[in-house]
This record gives C-alpha cells, sequence and structure tokens, in this order.
C-alpha cells in the first residue's frame, strides 16, 4: 500500500444489516475507519435502526444510507445507490443478497465476507450468488475450505482483527479487589447454550468443586438460557451471572482466565479480545480458534462438551503462575499479527486487485 497506489479510483459501499452491534459490526466498523485513513471515499448502507452508524461518526469520507420502512431491506435502496461505488462489500447473509440483487441491476462488482462455520446450502441461488462475486473472503480456515469445495471458487483468508477497547483501570481494579483471594473464570456472550456451551463450564465447576474451592465462574450476558443456566448453577454459589454489560473489556481483563466452550461459533473475534487483555484463554477447537490458538503455548484448545478437560486446564493454569504468563506473553504477539490495520490492508489488495483485474475465477 505505498503512497503512489491510486486509492483514486477505488471506492467502496459497505452493506450491513444487521439490526444490532456485535463482534461482527465491530469489524466491519475497524475496517471502514481503516480505509477511511487511506483516503478510500466510503458508504455504509444499513437499517434505520442499525446502531453502526453512531459508532462510526465522525468517520472522514464517510456516507450513510439508511434503508427505512416495513418493506424487506434487501430489495430496497438500489437506486438511491446506484453506480457511485466502484465496489460492494457485503458483511452479513442479509447485505449478501442485497449486493447480488444490486449487481443484477447496476453491474456493481461485489465482494461477500463468510462468517458461518455452517456450509452454506449449494442451490440455484446461492451458486449464482456466489459465483457472480468479484471475490470471496473467509475468517477462518474451516470456512475457506467449506466455501471452495462447494462452490469451486478461490476463497480468500483475511482474520478478524483485535477490537482495541480499553478497559477502565480503576473498575478493573474495583472488580479484582471484589474476587480477593480467588481464581476467577470468566465468559462473556449470549447465554444460548446450544451456541456457545455454557452448560459445559458449570460442569467443569462442579468437578473442582473441592479441588479449587476457590473457584469462582462469571458470566457476562444474557440470553434465552439464562433461567436454564441458572438452574443448572442450582447449588453452586460459586457460579455467578452478571447479566448484560456494556463495559466487557472491563470483566475480560479483571479475569485471571477465559473459557470459551462454544459449540457453535460464526466469529472468534472475542479470543482476539481476551488475547489483548492479556488473559489466558481455553477455547474449543472449532471455528478460527486453531487458526489463533496453538494448545499449551498461547492457549488451550479442548473437544466442545469436555467438561473434564476443560475442568483440567483450568486446574493447570491455577497452580502454574508461570504458565498463565507465558500463555499471556505469546497470546499477545499473536494480537499484534492481527490489528486492524493489517486486516484492512488485505482488504484492500483484494479490493484494487478486483478493480484492475475483475473477478476472480
Amino acid at each position: 500500500m505505498g503512497s503512489d497506489a491510486p486509492t483514486q479510483r477505488l471506492s467502496v459501499a459497505h452493506v450491513s444489516l444487521a439490526r444490532g452491534y456485535k463482534g461482527n459490526e465491530r469489524q466491519t466498523e475497524l475496517l471502514i475507519k481503516e480505509l477511511a485513513k487511506l483516503g478510500v471515499p466510503q458508504m455504509l448502507v444499513c437499517r434505520d435502526i442499525s446502531p453502526l452508524p453512531m459508532h462510526l461518526e465522525g468517520t472522514k469520507g464517510l456516507k450513510i444510507m439508511r434503508i427505512r420502512g416495513m418493506t424487506d431491506p434487501r430489495i430496497m435502496g438500489h437506486f438511491r445507490l446506484g453506480k457511485q461505488y466502484a465496489i460492494l462489500q457485503a458483511h452479513e447473509p442479509h447485505a449478501m443478497q442485497w449486493c447480488f440483487v444490486h449487481y443484477l441491476m447496476f453491474g456493481t462488482p461485489y465482494v461477500l465476507t463468510l462468517r458461518k462455520d455452517k456450509a452454506e446450502r449449494n442451490n440455484f441461488f446461492n451458486r449464482a450468488m456466489f459465483n457472480n462475486a468479484g471475490s470471496l473472503i473467509a475468517i477462518s480456515k474451516i470456512i475457506k475450505k467449506q466455501v471452495e469445495e462447494a462452490f469451486s471458487r478461490k476463497c480468500h483468508l483475511v482474520c478478524d482483527c483485535a477490537s482495541h477497547l480499553r478497559p477502565n483501570i480503576e473498575v478493573v481494579r474495583r472488580y479484582r479487589q471484589s474476587w480477593k483471594n480467588r481464581f476467577v473464570v470468566g465468559n462473556v456472550g449470549a447465554l444460548i447454550n446450544r451456541q456457545n456451551g455454557q452448560s459445559t463450564l458449570i460442569d467443569a465447576a462442579k468437578i473442582l468443586k473441592t479441588k479449587l474451592p476457590e473457584l469462582v465462574i462469571v458470566f457476562v450476558g444474557a440470553g434465552d438460557d439464562t433461567g436454564l443456566l441458572k438452574l443448572h448453577a442450582d447449588g453452586m454459589p460459586n457460579v455467578k451471572f452478571a447479566g448484560f454489560r456494556r463495559n466487557i473489556t472491563d470483566y475480560i481483563a479483571s479475569f485471571d482466565a477465559f473459557a470459551y466452550p462454544a459449540v457453535v461459533e460464526s466469529t472468534n473475534s472475542i479470543i482476539l479480545d481476551v488475547m489483548e487483555q492479556g488473559v489466558p484463554i481455553i477455547a474449543t477447537n472449532i471455528g478460527n480458534a486453531p487458526d489463533l490458538i496453538q494448545s499449551g503455548y498461547n492457549g488451550f484448545l479442548i473437544k466442545p462438551n469436555d467438561a473434564e478437560a476443560l475442568a483440567q486446564c483450568i486446574l493447570s493454569l491455577k497452580r502454574n503462575p508461570n504458565m498463565r504468563r507465558g500463555m499471556a506473553n505469546n497470546a499477545f504477539q499473536m494480537v499484534e499479527e492481527h490489528s486492524s490495520a493489517a486486516m484492512a490492508a488485505d482488504y484492500y489488495r483484494i479490493y484494487m486487485n478486483l478493480l484492475n483485474n475483475g473477478k476472480e475465477a
């Protein structure tokens, strides 16, 4: 990305039709901000209720196009955008369909970022959408492999980046003081057990009840299975439910270890966020966790639903402070390799290749 790169020829319309703001939307935000530093004119196409524009306030060269009304957003806004931008970038499934429709109407090349671990159905619509895409991008090796096998298309690998969220040091100090002399293992995420496997962490706490009496498990989040998980933890006073919190980075930074026993996961940017705070992590070997974690070096990888393995990893971290520190240091080096600037550089190269050479085979 030298200074002589023809950035004036590149302009990108990002499409995200998500209703909320979670890890995926944070990745979209970071990409847009980094591209803005390179002088790339951009637009965000989003729902009128999307919180994403608020997070992008003041971003240079960015315009916002909100899609309003009750009509299906996938068929709205196309004539308003027209041919204003050289490339469309889809950030989630509805956006992928929006970009395909826009391509059929105006011929604008589009790039799809794929985040779902579950393989896309190889039906007529998806074949048309994937085969006409200018470029395909996967956030993990497993997604890349699935897409290439299903649709016989080259797929780029561009991992998510760390979120660069800084904790409030005073709040972290207060949390740590409240958990003094306890070994705190935390989990952050929606309490949806079939996806995030929080019951496995509760089972691990039960296994460690006598071996590690100072253990405290803290769940930060809310979801459909809150009641079920509280029932599962009945009689376990060392299992705490903090509920939904916006200051998740403060919690993460206060933990002694982080457990991520996910069963199905579409994005693992939370792993990088935990690594960035210097907290050792135990995660299941799904999604892009194996792309980021070398078990025993910068974290632990276990199989899904394996409470015994999770308990053993927690016990190992508690008994080996030097191991905890070493893993945290090694993990932080991984974070530096996955900066938002590096992620944007990968996207930039893909955009320019598409702009100069056309659709990839």
